[in-house]
């Protein structure tokens, strides 16, 4: 028997980029970058169905997890010449195996065109993000570096505070309804179910009573402080042609009890981010345990 809570492979690519004409960007560049990373990938059909359209194999549903995460840089506002853009595309469970074919897909275009101008932006390495190892530069692709991680569980005794962090909106649907506020329960039902739902979809595993009795002690732990607020946040989608809402929460939190039974769930918030619309950036997490 495995006594490993879970496991799940995942590539975490860094992609930075030099601004080559000035530019204004938009506040949140997460689905300015979603759009972008889907342009650069419809070049590759097989890749670009599995990564972006697995949705067309779970007869409709809209719910289906997906099989990667994109983190966007900070605000910056203007972009100057030579200033650069970096942003994580993290590709989860199988589509790890993809990872030669993102990386030529970027590599294969003259230009990253971003913004509502289309102002360029030129390719000028890709990392893997947790070591940061050179995995392209310069029409280069270092092999040895295209092993993917295995996100597993971090033990860490004799902790009792927790601060958590949402540094992009969180957004969680309760009744079909936006929530306004969470507490402790709520985050840890959040990425439980999300590993779960990634293992069952795309490799790895998780121990399912692990994870329900986890769900069951996270009542005990109390909130010592909130900072949340809510973020009002839209997007325009250029596929669909309407607006759509990306507003959240955002803020701090911390957390007091046993907390070394939830360390291993908090570490893959951390790495997976929870609640909706990861796949644009939304609900990016920090954890710190103490």
């Amino acid at each position: 028997m495995n006594l490993e809570l879970f496991s799940l492979p995942y590539m975490p690519l860094l992609i930075r980029l030099k601004c080559r004409e000035t530019v204004r960007l938009p506040r949140y560049l997460g689905s300015t970058l979603h759009g972008v990373m889907g342009w650069i990938l419809s070049t590759n059909v097989e890749a670009y169905q599995y990564i972006f359209e697995n949705r067309r194999y779970g007869c409709g549903k809209q719910d289906i997890v997906n099989p990667y995460i994109l983190e966007p840089p900070r605000y910056q506002g203007i972009y100057n010449e030579g200033d650069m853009l970096c942003f994580k595309f993290i590709l989860l469970g199988r589509a790890a195996n993809y990872t030669k074919s993102v990386i030529d897909s970027m590599a294969s275009v003259p230009y990253f065109e971003i913004g509502a101008e289309r102002k360029k932006f030129e390719l000028v390495d890709i990392l893997q993000a947790d070591r940061l190892e050179t995995i392209w530069h310069s029409c280069r692709v270092y092999t040895e570096s295209t092993v993917s991680n295995m996100l597993a569980t971090q033990e860490q005794k004799g902790v009792s505070r927790c601060s958590i962090h949402l540094l992009t909106p969180l957004r969680i649907r309760r009744a079909g309804e936006q929530l306004r506020e969470v507490d402790f329960p709520t985050i840890i039902r959040s990425i439980t179910r999300r590993v779960a739902a990634l293992t069952d979809r795309y490799g790895g595993h998780v121990q399912a009573d692990a994870a329900a009795h986890i769900c069951e002690l996270s009542s005990s732990v109390h909130t010592t402080s909130s900072g949340l607020y809510w973020s009002e946040m839209s997007r325009y989608s250029n596929r669909r042609h309407i607006k759509m809402d990306l507003s959240g929460l955002l803020g701090a939190m911390t957390f007091e009890g046993e907390m070394y039974h939830f360390a291993p769930w908090l570490y893959a918030a951390r790495c997976l981010h929870i609640g909706r619309n990861v796949t644009f950036g939304c609900g990016q997490v920090d954890v710190v345990l103490g």
